[in-house]
């Protein structure tokens, strides 16, 4: 996060959907995992990067098997403000990004869509 006291908007934005993200899906949080850039930069902060030490999207990993069947994701989701921009999995707000991941091993037959039982294949 650039200078601590005067963090990018971009990246405050990023967190705080992030964090809407993690508040919305509720009981589901269980079956959750914060993966990707802001993984890395919660664990290891600025340092002596080569790349910017802040992301704009949100990458959150789905163990299916954890997942409650209520509420549905999608219907969580959408309550908590968020809309599903690109199908399968990567949902907005406030023009910040979030994308819902599956490890393949625990996705289901198919090369893009987890099934997800109840919740469908498009969350």
């Amino acid at each position: 996060m650039p200078g601590a006291r005067n963090p990018d908007p971009e990246y405050v934005a990023a967190r705080r959907v992030l964090l809407d993200a993690f508040a919305a899906l509720g009981t589901h949080r269980k079956a959750v995992v914060l993966v990707g850039a802001q993984a890395i930069y919660l664990h290891v902060g600025e340092g002596d990067l080569a790349v910017a030490p802040y992301t704009t999207d949100g990458d959150l990993a789905i163990d299916p098997r954890k997942l409650d069947d209520e509420p549905a994701l999608a219907v969580a989701l959408t309550a908590a403000g968020f809309k599903l921009a690109v199908r399968p999995g990567t949902w907005t707000m406030s023009e910040a990004q979030i994308d819902l991941l599956v490890p393949a091993s625990l996705g289901g037959a198919g090369r893009r869509g987890a099934r997800l039982g109840v919740h469908g294949a498009e969350v």
